[in-house]
């Protein structure tokens, strides 16, 4: 996109923070939401492409309340689970530079989507590893949220790079990536082979606890965002696309064409596994606003049988089978 598109997005939706609450498989229930325009027979549901869904333990709690046999959209509305975990929302922009160093499918932006923690991690995080400068688990050349661009601050958990052509009613998720997780995680080996109770400076600038406060951190509060923050964020980004962006059709690279785009190798899980466990299914073709870029398919020639994932949410899918 260009930067006045991008730009003309991010001012007509909500601004400030968004507060988006997860828990475990919550995911499931989104899509199902999303996906059940009308009522729908659970038998029918089981037969199509969307089954998965319902193997998640919360939708099968959720089944079981559905005596009549047929679903729709409310009834997973309605479902809450815990633990939960919150989140604050913001809206930035990646690009301007060039292409192969900003990774994009094509020249210009990306909308990011920014999923950031909240003061249930906050506070603790802050008591524990007591924090003096910023913090050593992100990157500030990476798309996060960065002190004095609002009236607050919360540091990023993870972000969405989205790419998107309205007249196409297409998007497409360029990249779901977590400095935090990565980077606490390098941190953490290291504190493992050290000495207890070595001041946490000696691995980590403008940090004043110590290597027990870090152990704790890992073991008790950053655990479970560990466990969940891919699941989360491509909840939170398709969640975005399809209510406030109004786009039905979503793309997500594969691992080829990610590496491709990319120049490098990204954890293969989040290409592979990720996608297919969201219903995201695999086409040959690639999104029509970047099949109409010369370089892009110059660079796809050069991959030996390129794929995409894709999710279809106009529903035609779901509702033409029955």
């Amino acid at each position: 996109m260009d930067k006045d598109s991008v730009n003309e997005i991010i001012a007509c939706l909500p601004q400030g923070k968004t507060r988006f609450d997860y828990f475990k498989d919550r995911y499931a229930l989104i899509l199902l939401s999303h996906l059940l325009e009308h009522e729908i027979k659970v038998a029918d549901l089981k037969r199509s492409a969307y089954a998965r869904l319902l193997e998640r333990p919360v939708v099968k709690k959720t089944l079981a309340t559905a005596s009549t046999g047929w679903l729709n959209r409310y009834l997973f509305n309605m479902v809450w689970d815990k633990p939960t975990y919150t989140f604050l929302l913001t809206l930035s922009t990646w690009g301007g530079y060039q292409r192969t160093w900003q990774q994009t499918s094509r020249p210009g932006y990306n909308l990011v989507l920014q999923l950031n923690f909240s003061n249930q991690h906050e506070q603790p995080y802050r008591q524990l590893l007591k924090p003096t400068t910023e913090s050593m688990f992100k990157c500030n050349g990476h798309p996060i949220m960065k002190r004095g661009q609002r009236n607050f601050f919360r540091e990023t958990l993870a972000w969405a790079r989205i790419d998107l052509d309205f007249k196409d009613d297409e998007a497409l998720i360029e990249e779901i990536q977590s400095d935090w997780i990565r980077e606490s995680q390098e941190k953490l080996r290291e504190v493992l082979t050290s000495n207890d109770n070595e001041p946490l400076e000696i691995f980590i600038d403008g940090m004043e606890g110590d290597s027990q406060h870090l152990k704790k951190y890992f073991n008790e509060i950053l655990k479970p965002y560990t466990q969940l923050w891919d699941e989360a964020m491509l909840t939170a980004t398709l969640h975005f696309i399809h209510d406030e962006l109004g786009i039905h059709n979503i793309f997500y690279h594969s691992y080829e064409t990610g590496c491709a785009i990319k120049k490098c190798q990204p954890p293969r899980s989040l290409y592979t596994q990720l996608p297919r466990q969201f219903c995201f299914h695999p086409t040959l073709e690639a999104p029509q606003f970047l099949q109409r870029i010369t370089k892009f398919r110059q660079a796809m020639k050069k991959i030996d049988h390129p794929f995409w994932y894709k999710l279809d949410l106009t529903k035609k899918e779901l509702y033409h089978a029955h």
